[in-house]
């Protein structure tokens, strides 16, 4: 079986190799012509590393009795942190560069505006809260903080009841959580 090529095709091939024999021409051409090469490119820093502040991530919020939740509308503070480590923030030792705010995302399944928990235990979801007392939605980003020396972000967690009859039990959250910076 015979193969045929199309004419466009072979005038595709035909214009390659004219073009091709152009290019070695000039690059053999002897003291015919200077050509320069511009190179452009740019230095960035590497991305920053995270800690939680423990080696497998996991916050412990212990045992908290369902009259103190249902008494207080929610459970006692538990505090934790952020930490960006290892990312270059400044262009120099006295000039701050462009990267001084980011932005955070806590990714979940919702409940009522705030984490939903898995477990035995009903009617209780996770609230999050940052330092100023501005609250994490699942999947929306939080506003945008200020970088601060230390390069830690500081939050809050709280049970909170989710309009559902409390009861006891365990439980346990995985959150996911994006950091967008520039």
């Amino acid at each position: 079986m015979k193969r045929m090529i199309s004419s466009s095709f072979k005038s595709v091939i035909l214009l390659t190799i004219i073009h091709i024999s152009m290019l070695a021409k000039c690059a053999f051409a002897s003291d015919e012509s200077i050509s320069q090469v511009h190179i452009t490119g740019s230095i960035v820093g590497a991305a920053c590393s995270i800690s939680l502040g423990s080696p497998d991530q996991t916050i412990n919020i212990g045992n908290h009795p369902v009259s103190e939740i249902l008494k207080v509308g929610r459970g006692p503070n538990h505090f934790f942190s952020i930490a960006l480590l290892g990312c270059m923030l400044f262009e120099n030792d006295t000039q701050q560069s462009e990267i001084t705010t980011i932005k955070l995302m806590f990714d979940g399944e919702e409940d009522g505006g705030h984490f939903k928990v898995s477990g035995s235990a009903n009617g209780i979801a996770m609230m999050i809260s940052d330092h100023h007392g501005n609250l994490a939605f699942p999947g929306k980003h939080l506003n945008q903080s200020k970088l601060n020396s230390d390069m830690q972000f500081n939050y809050r967690l709280n049970l909170i009841g989710n309009k559902d009859t409390i009861r006891s039990g365990d439980l346990h959250l995985t959150l996911r959580f994006r950091i967008d910076y520039n």
